[in-house]
């Protein structure tokens, strides 16, 4: 019997393509067994990171059916059989740059909030599925910050001569544009956004908006589901991270799913200590595989 994975989205792209364009860099066995990467599943709604979290504060409905999800497929699955490995996999969105780690709190929350149901045996029972199969990371801002990290795919969408100013090249996870011809479009949607009593939105951080603006200069077109989904295809990981420093969120990620596989992590390099732990910890006192 094959072993399975199943991640749990919330964008379409992802959810056509994510589990394809990391099926690729990793094994097709575990200990011998083959794995099948599931189709994802889509929560439909919106993310629960379209709003900037505050911590302390109770998930919102989008985060506790997330955890919802997450459990059902670890404990029931398609037709009563859960997955192996379950990984939901959410975006920082502009709100929550610099606090993904509220992001984790929220999630987690909702996580205990679920386990509150249980009690005895079963509780103990939920509690060991739940360390041993299941997974929340986090992609930072979102993915289309990823294709600035590997030429080939970026210019497949943009075209060759595109050539994008970014304040942090290496580093694509601290996306931010500066460039000069782009800069006014900017301020006048952060203009809008004040009105919409989001404050914290700064359009020069929006990876998919710029990319939009790339393609129409060359006189192309973005679209998420189609050409968003081939980059996410086509995308090499390896050539994303430049320094063994950056892009931490998404080199958890691999960390986490290379730990399952039993093989070292093939983006070598630091990982966030809010989303894997660290070498040794006790894994007795997490939550979830990484939390």
């Amino acid at each position: 019997m094959a072993a399975r994975i199943k991640l749990i989205v919330t964008g379409d792209m992802e959810r056509s393509a994510l589990h394809k364009s990391l099926q690729r860099i990793f094994p097709s066995e575990r200990h011998g067994q083959p794995v099948v990467w599931d189709v994802p599943h889509l929560k439909v709604g919106g993310s629960p990171t379209n709003n900037q979290l505050k911590s302390g504060h109770r998930p919102n409905g989008a985060m506790r059916k997330l955890a919802r999800i997450m459990l059902s497929e670890a404990t029931m699955g398609i037709k009563g059989v859960p997955a192996d490995l379950i990984v939901v996999v959410d975006d920082v969105e502009l709100g929550n740059i610099g606090r993904e780690h509220i992001v984790a709190e929220h999630f987690c929350t909702a996580v205990r909030e679920l386990l509150g149901q249980y009690n005895g045996a079963e509780l103990v029972r939920h509690q060991a599925i739940l360390r041993e199969k299941c997974s929340f990371h986090l992609l930072k801002p979102m993915p289309e910050a990823y294709f600035f990290g590997d030429p080939d795919t970026l210019i497949a969408l943009v075209s060759p001569g595109a050539n994008p100013k970014l304040v942090h090249p290496s580093d694509v996870e601290k996306f931010e544009t500066n460039e000069p011809a782009y800069l006014p479009a900017c301020r006048n949607e952060n203009s809008k956004k004040q009105l919409e009593n989001k404050p914290w939105w700064r359009q020069e951080c929006h990876p998919k908006d710029y990319i939009i603006h790339l393609a129409e200069r060359n006189r192309k077109t973005y679209d998420e589901i189609i050409h968003g989904k081939q980059a996410l295809l086509n995308i090499d990981w390896k050539k994303v991270p430049k320094y063994q420093t950056d892009t931490l969120i998404i080199r958890s990620l691999f960390a986490d799913i290379a730990d399952w596989f039993g093989i070292q992590n093939p983006i070598c390099g630091d990982t966030d200590p809010a989303f894997y732990p660290a070498y040794g910890a006790n894994h007795a006192n997490l939550l979830l595989r990484n939390l």
